[in-house]
C-alpha cells in the first residue's frame, strides 16, 4: 500500500444475521484527505467507521490502515493513530465515568483508563477540556453532561493521541441549533490547524463544511457514488440518490435541502385524487 494511504477496503462486508450491514465496499483514503460520508439512518455509516476504528469486527473482505492489517499485536497501537468520536458508539459504554478518565482513556487505545499516567499527560487532557469550554466538568461523571458537552468531551479524547486520522460520526446529532454551529466551528478550527486526516460522517447536508472535498455516499450498506464532493452534491445526483426529486442549493458556504416544487405538487395531486376516489 502507497504510504500516501492511511485507509484501503476492498470488497469489505458485515453480516448480522443474514442481512448485510455492509456490502462489498472498496474504497481509500490518502494522508492529508478530508472526507464526509453520507447517507440516511440505518445505511452502514457507524458500521464501516467503527470498523476502520478498530472497535468492531467485519465478515469478509479487506481492511489495511496504515498500511497494516488489524491483528492482536497491532490493534492497541492503532487505535492511538485515530480518533474516533462516536456518541452513538460511547454512549454505550460510558456512565458514570468522570470526564478526565475518559479523555485520559485514549492513551490505553481501550475504554479504561492506563495504568500509569504522567503528570504531562493530566496536563494536556485539562488544557484540552479547557479548550473545549469544559474547565468547570472536568470531574462530572459523563451521563450528566449535555449531549453538546458529551461531544466535546469525545473530541477532546480524540485529540489526547495527537490522532493521524479523525473520524467525526455524526457529532450534531442531537445538539439544538447553537450548540451544533459551535460544534461545526470547533472541527473548522481544528482541521486548520492540524495535518489531521478527517472523515466526517453525517445525513444532513448542510453539516458538510467547505473543506470536505471528497465524499463517499451509502446507501443500503453499499457504496452509492464516490468523489469530489462539489460534483456529488447536486439536485441530480441526489434525487436519484434519495429516489425522491430534492433541490441541493449552495449557499454561504453551505448545501441546502428541500424537496423540489414539482414533487409537492404531485404529491398534493395525489393526495387530492385519493380523497375524490374515497367520496365516490
Amino acid at each position: 500500500m502507497s504510504a500516501d494511504i492511511v485507509i484501503k477496503t476492498n470488497k469489505l462486508s458485515c453480516l448480522s444475521g443474514s442481512q448485510f450491514l455492509l456490502n462489498s465496499i472498496s474504497w481509500q483514503v490518502e494522508k492529508g484527505d478530508q472526507w464526509v460520508v453520507f447517507g440516511r439512518n440505518g445505511c452502514g455509516k457507524t458500521t464501516l467507521l467503527s470498523i476502520i476504528a478498530g472497535y468492531k469486527s467485519y465478515t469478509s473482505g479487506e481492511l489495511e490502515v496504515f498500511g497494516q492489517k488489524y491483528d492482536a499485536n497491532n490493534i492497541l497501537a492503532i487505535r492511538k493513530k485515530i480518533g474516533w468520536v462516536s456518541a452513538s458508539f460511547f454512549d454505550k459504554y460510558y456512565k458514570q465515568e468522570s470526564v478526565l478518565d475518559i479523555v485520559l482513556s485514549a492513551l490505553s487505545g481501550t475504554l479504561g483508563v492506563p495504568f500509569e499516567i504522567s503528570n504531562a499527560q493530566i496536563v494536556k487532557a485539562k488544557q484540552l477540556l479547557t479548550d473545549l469550554g469544559l474547565k468547570e466538568k472536568i470531574h462530572s461523571p459523563f451521563d450528566l453532561l449535555s449531549k453538546g458537552e458529551r461531544q466535546h468531551v469525545l473530541i477532546a479524547r480524540a485529540f489526547m493521541t495527537d490522532p493521524e486520522i479523525l473520524i467525526l460520526d455524526e457529532p450534531g446529532t442531537g445538539l439544538d441549533v447553537l450548540a451544533r454551529e459551535r460544534l461545526l466551528v470547533t472541527i473548522k478550527e481544528l482541521a486548520l490547524a492540524h495535518d489531521t486526516t478527517i472523515i466526517f460522517v453525517t445525513h444532513y447536508p448542510e453539516e458538510i463544511l467547505p473543506f470536505f472535498t471528497k465524499a463517499l455516499l451509502l446507501r443500503n450498506g453499499a457504496v452509492y457514488k464516490i468523489g469530489p464532493t462539489a460534483e456529488l452534491f447536486t439536485s441530480e445526483v441526489m434525487s436519484d440518490f434519495f429516489s425522491y426529486p430534492v433541490a441541493i442549493n449552495y449557499a454561504n458556504e453551505r448545501y441546502n435541502f428541500s424537496i423540489r416544487s414539482d414533487a409537492l405538487q404531485l404529491s398534493e395531486a395525489q393526495s387530492k385524487r385519493k380523497d375524490g376516489d374515497s367520496n365516490e
